[in-house]
């Protein structure tokens, strides 16, 4: 389970590496849509961003079995996945102490106290 943490964490680390999915996501199902419902790139892409963005206008809507799979995974993996991962990175952006001290740089500072200490053969009374 921690391995699959680390995995999604690495791979989903900075806010354009999100951005960057979303944009394969939505142009990847666009692509799809296009093929299964014979529609052009542009308007399969209208499609794709106002079905991923849970809007749905309802101007365009699939008809082939093929054409509602791809919507079915489209109006999953955006607001389920991407759209919280885009929420987080946003916030953690905010939140993150970006100059707080690494666990390993504390840790060599503590190293580096005992050494001071022992060369000046002070006594932790």
């Amino acid at each position: 389970m921690r391995d699959w943490r680390k995995l999604i964490h690495h791979l989903t680390n900075t806010f354009p590496e999100v951005i960057f999915y979303y944009v394969v996501v939505l142009v990847t199902c666009g692509l799809l849509y296009s093929y299964f419902e014979d529609k052009t790139f542009l308007n399969s892409m209208w499609w794709a961003c106002v079905t991923g963005l849970t809007i749905g206008y309802g101007d365009m809507y699939p008809v082939t079995h093929g054409g509602k799979l791809i919507a079915l995974v489209l109006m999953h993996v955006v607001p389920l996945i991407i759209i919280p991962l885009i929420i987080t990175r946003l916030l953690t952006s905010v939140v993150l102490d970006k100059d707080a001290w690494t666990d390993e740089e504390q840790e060599q500072l503590k190293a580096d106290i005992i050494k001071i200490k022992k060369a000046l053969k002070i006594d932790e009374a």
